[in-house]
């Protein structure tokens, strides 16, 4: 039967957005007949294309959100490294996942040239571990909070186009004149076009009395006389190229977007939040940082302790420290996690679509295994979107050994078409051992049986379902 004694390690979950006229992630512009269209991000499913949100742009949205919520330290991206053109090549936040709770759900990443090589002599001043002979290594911590795509149900019949325009009635006279130099040196110049060189001297090429002219026209805003001495010279080149007519002609502003409803799964590992590994050439946490929190009592060295005293053959491969109080601040940073999750933020254009981007449905449930089981768990066949009651029955059922606390439905009344099913889910369902495919649940019952497996399943709102989840943290 499922007990208090089945350890809670991760928390797996899924969510639903409604994106009714909707553009969250764009892919910039279109190709072809598109290309004055601005796009969503899209995949291919055979012959369709579906509409998603990239999972850096939506776990991006929840960091943000859980700030706001929380009141967390920022750890504001940086640049940490340049090229030898001086342009920016590497990037970081604070890479301190003790002070900052959003470095120790999300992770880091500071690559180090000469990963694994032996340190040269002239780093002899660094002490301990950066000694001269150690290894590089370098600074990193895979994220805890593993997330998918967020991707729409509908395949078919979700795309809508709002054809914009912005109507002029006047123009900037130097920005004219400078259009319709780069349209006589199209046709007309020898020379290869180069958009990043200045174009008044490319005019050169055709003497620079002539194009001293030119610009001084320009400069004046004699556009007629800017105009004559252009088609001169093209008369003389035998080339051939028309002026621009309608200065203000409207501008097209053209955006497609979305009508369907969007769904991620995500899985966090509970057990990791607070726990920070120097094993190897990888680190997670900065040797200097790791001896001031030392000295400061923030963290404590756990080496030695299991199970990481067999990780880590006794010491052997490196050393892994542990947050002083970590319980404690590991289920604080997760309830903020989760409670930010059902009042998440954010998306592409809001000021165009505006569009609420809460869960509709979330789904939650802590776990004694990595797997981000509640998947495809949602159909929408054009009407809205329904909710695959049987499929659930059936994971519940196949996992119920792994399942550690309730599992957790929230749900915004009027949402799902089939909602008077969802909420007929709530209760202590039986599960028969051993379990096959095979296996029927009955209806569930109010009181926990009291033999054999069962699972608990509360139907609430996402907001509500967040809330129990903290409760339910250890």
């Amino acid at each position: 039967m499922v007990s208090d004694r089945k350890e809670l390690t991760h928390v797996a979950g899924t969510f639903l957005v409604q994106a009714d006229g909707a553009f969250l992630n764009g892919a910039g512009l279109g190709k072809g007949e598109d290309r004055n269209v601005t796009i969503p991000k899209t995949f291919r499913d055979g012959k369709n294309e579906v509409p998603y949100v990239s999972a850096q742009a939506w776990k991006r949205w929840l960091r943000n959100t859980t700030i706001q919520e929380a009141g967390w330290a920022v750890s504001e991206p940086q640049a940490i490294g340049w090229n030898a053109k001086g342009n920016v090549n590497k990037i970081a936040g604070q890479l301190n996942p003790v002070e900052f709770p959003e470095d120790d759900i999300f992770g880091y990443m500071r690559a180090q040239e000469g990963q694994g090589r032996r340190k040269a002599s002239e780093d002899e001043e660094e002490e301990d571990d950066e000694a001269v002979g150690a290894k590089t290594r370098a600074v990193m911590r895979a994220s805890p909070f593993a997330a998918s795509l967020l991707v729409s149900l509908r395949s078919v019949g979700w795309r809508g186009q709002d054809e914009g325009f912005v109507h002029l009635t006047k123009y900037d006279p130097k920005a004219l004149a400078e259009a319709e130099v780069r349209r006589f040196l199209a046709p007309v110049s020898v020379e290869k076009q180069d958009k990043t060189k200045d174009v008044w001297k490319k005019l050169e090429e055709f003497g620079k009395e002539w194009a001293s002219e030119v610009k001084s026209a320009a400069d004046e805003f004699k556009l007629e006389r800017l105009r004559q001495l252009l088609s001169d010279k093209a008369v003389e080149k035998k080339g051939d190229f028309n002026f621009i007519e309608n200065a203000t002609s409207p501008l097209p502003y053209t955006t497609r977007f979305y009508n369907t409803n969007l769904q991620a799964v995500f899985c966090l590992d509970y057990s990791r939040l607070g726990v920070f590994w120097n094993v190897g050439d990888r680190i997670e946490l900065e040797e200097s940082k790791a001896k001031k929190f030392l000295a400061d009592g923030k963290i404590e060295e756990v080496t030695g302790h299991e199970p990481w005293k067999f990780m880590t053959q006794n010491g052997a491969t490196g050393k892994i420290f542990r947050l002083v109080n970590g319980n404690n601040l590991r289920k604080e940073r997760a309830a903020d996690l989760f409670k930010a999750l059902a009042v998440l933020r954010g998306g592409a254009k809001q000021a165009q679509f505006g569009t609420d981007i809460a869960p509709k449905v979330l789904i939650l449930a802590g776990l004694n295994c990595g797997n981000p089981i509640f998947n495809h768990l949602f159909r929408d066949d054009g009407e809205g979107p329904l909710f695959k009651v049987d499929t659930f029955k059936e994971l519940i059922a196949d996992y119920a050994d792994r399942i550690a606390t309730p599992v957790l439905v929230g749900i915004r009344g009027g949402y799902l078409r089939n909602e008077s099913d969802v909420r007929g889910l709530e209760g202590w369902w039986k599960v028969p051992a051993p379990c096959s495919s095979r296996t029927k649940l009955d209806a569930p019952t109010n009181q926990k049986p009291p033999e054999g497996q069962a699972i608990e399943v509360r139907v609430s709102t996402p907001i509500e379902a967040a809330r129990q989840m903290e409760e339910l943290l250890p």
